[in-house]
């Protein structure tokens, strides 16, 4: 799931700055001497205070989650994607449904819309009072650069996101590098201690790459390594990580026991391999020994490093690749 489809909590989002989020709002209400200011994420189950100023009069916390068809404040600048001021929202009848106005008492509120960097709406930043309002242009613009304030921490944060997967991701074939597979792959096992799943490894290799870029050039080379990898996503489950480790040679890891599944993948990704080669480069590929050569192994033993089942593939694999060799 990606960091934009979660709750922001301080259990999963350690790149959010929540604890400067949480003075930002506490001294905005301190300088509005307003009982109660908040950052609200918005999802589509509903709205969220991710952040609520620490004052005794405040009624909401922050992790309060209010359904989104709810006729509240926050949901009209989601819609609406615009600043909103009411200044007198008991003498409002648009707001006589709103349990905020209703129930909780609050009869002015200030707020503007956040937005992610790519323009979809975050949520909002606010300030409410129990008390009838007349905030002056200064107080709406002092709100805005809290808003401005909270962007710019988003756009770091998905700055940071984009250069920590382009760290771990091969950028010619799309795959997961060497070490985004460890980081993964990892975090991949550990799920199947817990859950009792079965894993297996395929290691693959690219038969003719030197041949390739030999008689034909580097460029068809790397035409080649970037067809394996979109062969493999084509042919693997979402679930499945699957990774170049360099040079010519790739790895999934996947939830399964069933072997002869897994090599019935590596033909499917081998047939689609080579048909893709001869749509794609235009020139003579005869005699060079293209296609994949690949060693499937069972990971009977998740409290083993998976490093011994890299090398136990590794060893299929190259068995594989000799008996092509005899044969050929």
């Amino acid at each position: 799931m990606s960091y934009k489809e979660e709750w922001l909590t301080t259990d999963n989002q350690e790149l959010v700055p929540l604890t400067r989020w949480q003075n930002t709002v506490n001294l905005m209400a301190s300088l509005f001497r307003a009982p109660a200011g908040f950052i609200v994420q918005y999802q589509p189950e509903g709205y969220r205070v991710t952040i609520a100023s620490e004052q005794d009069e405040n009624p909401y916390g922050a992790g309060a989650i209010i359904p989104p068809d709810t006729n509240i404040f926050c949901r009209k600048i989601v819609e609406t994607q615009q600043e909103l001021y009411v200044s007198h929202a008991t003498q409002d009848d648009e707001w006589q449904t709103n349990p905020e106005v209703t129930n909780d008492g609050f009869n002015s509120y200030l707020g503007f819309p956040i937005f992610w960097p790519s323009g979809k709406p975050f949520g909002t930043i606010c300030v409410m009072d129990f008390e009838v309002t007349h905030y002056d242009e200064t107080y709406v613009q002092l709100i805005k650069q809290f808003r401005d304030l909270v962007q710019t921490d988003l756009l770091l944060v998905e700055q940071f996101e984009q250069i920590r997967e382009l760290a771990l991701m091969d950028e010619l074939t799309g795959l997961f590098n060497r070490r985004g597979l460890l980081t993964v792959a990892e975090q991949r096992v550990q799920l199947a201690r817990r859950n009792g799943s079965d894993l297996a490894l395929i290691y693959l290799d690219m038969d003719g790459l030197k041949g390739l870029n030999d008689k034909i050039g580097h460029e068809a080379g790397d035409l080649a390594l970037a067809g394996v990898g979109h062969c493999i996503r084509n042919n693997i489950r979402g679930s499945d990580v699957c990774a170049r480790l360099g040079g010519d040679e790739f790895l999934i890891l996947a939830e399964t026991a069933n072997l002869n599944q897994m090599e019935s993948v590596c033909e499917r990704i081998e047939l689609d391999f080579k048909a893709l080669l001869e749509g794609s480069i235009k020139a003579d590929l005869s005699n060079l020994g293209l296609g994949l050569s690949y060693g499937v192994v069972a990971i009977d033993d998740l409290a083993q490093p998976l490093d011994v089942w890299v090398r136990q593939a590794d060893q299929a694999m190259y068995l594989c690749k000799q008996a092509r060799k005899i044969s050929s």
